[in-house]
């Protein structure tokens, strides 16, 4: 619970306010922003125990306290594979939509498809009721 992520482990996202694994994350990352377009937009990277804890206990609330449904679209702390390096992208000025199955249509869900660059980690119809998340880049 106490682990932390080093500032020399990270480096900061120009325009995203959001934080890369040096090494394998953040190289996936700018050679998908290069291929991709201006377009696409870090919208969450790194998490250690505590901010994903935040971000759960947050969503338990909106769920009224239904953890199992918390944890569909958000995993609980010490399960997130953002804490090993994976991270989400988006469009930019698609705001929270690209949270949601609309970022599956913009070009850039479609060209991150086609240069290979997406492999759904939880896909639409996967068994363990986890939401599909087609903006989630899986690293490891």
């Amino acid at each position: 619970m106490t682990h932390r992520i080093s500032q020399s482990e990270v480096e900061k996202i120009d325009g995203s306010g959001h934080y890369l694994l040096k090494g394998e994350s953040l190289n996936q990352y700018n050679l998908i922003h290069k291929d991709v377009g201006i377009e696409l937009l870090l919208t969450s990277g790194i998490r250690n125990v505590v901010k994903q804890m935040h971000l759960f206990l947050s969503k338990t609330r909106q769920s009224m306290g239904n953890l199992s449904k918390a944890s569909r679209s958000l995993a609980p702390p010490g399960y997130s594979f953002h804490g090993i390096g994976d991270f989400d992208v988006g469009k930019i000025g698609l705001g929270e939509a690209n949270f949601t199955i609309d970022f599956s249509n913009t070009e850039e869900f479609k060209r991150l498809i086609t240069l290979g660059y997406v492999d759904i980690r939880y896909t639409d119809t996967n068994r363990y009721g986890v939401r599909y998340e087609p903006w989630h880049i899986k690293i490891i």
